[in-house]
């Protein structure tokens, strides 16, 4: 069994070989990074009842609105009424909190394997170059040929996730937030 593994990642190691430099890495990951949010976001689309999310965040909203006037207010009858609401929201934000982890915890080995392959096939080697300076994000080093600054695969998958995932989650309506 141990073999068989051994034998499959390097099939996949070697499959990624093509991709091993820039601008084939740059492309990899950032399509990687889009198939693995889309897929995300369409399983909350269709596993995560939005509209009861949005109930649930407006009803939070509100609470929490009223705890703040409450609270400026310093009105101890209005903060015992608002209080008395407390359990019940906190109650409903777990639930809605456990709606998506549902989702996270689906998706959470494939994603895992994904990430771990392709993090040992880059190493700490760069996929990707930036035109600008990017705090915590860079690998250091600035690329003479191109000068630009080069990003490790960690940081350019952070920022093609983020830069995928947030505008995807907006367009498919699953932002309870929204």
């Amino acid at each position: 069994m141990v073999a068989l593994i051994d034998e499959l990642f390097k099939q996949i190691m070697k499959s990624l070989e093509p991709y091993a430099l820039i601008p084939s890495s740059t492309l990899l990951i950032l399509g990687v990074a889009a198939i693995l949010s889309l897929i995300t976001n369409l399983s909350n689309r269709f596993l995560v009842d939005i509209k009861r999310m949005k109930a649930i965040m407006k009803e939070v909203n509100a609470w929490r609105k009223e705890f703040e006037e409450a609270k400026k207010s310093k009105n101890k009858q209005l903060m015992a009424k608002v209080m008395k609401k407390q359990q019940a929201i906190m109650s409903l934000q777990g639930k809605m909190m456990w709606d998506r982890m549902k989702i996270s915890l689906l998706f959470l080995i494939p994603f895992w394997l994904v990430f771990m392959i392709l993090s040992r096939f880059y190493g700490s080697q760069p996929v990707a170059l930036s035109p600008f300076s990017i705090p915590y994000l860079l690998t250091g080093a600035l690329d003479e040929t191109y000068k630009a600054f080069k990003l490790s695969f960690f940081s350019w998958y952070i920022i093609c996730s983020f830069g995928i995932s947030l505008p995807l989650s907006r367009v498919l309506g699953v932002n309870p937030e929204d």
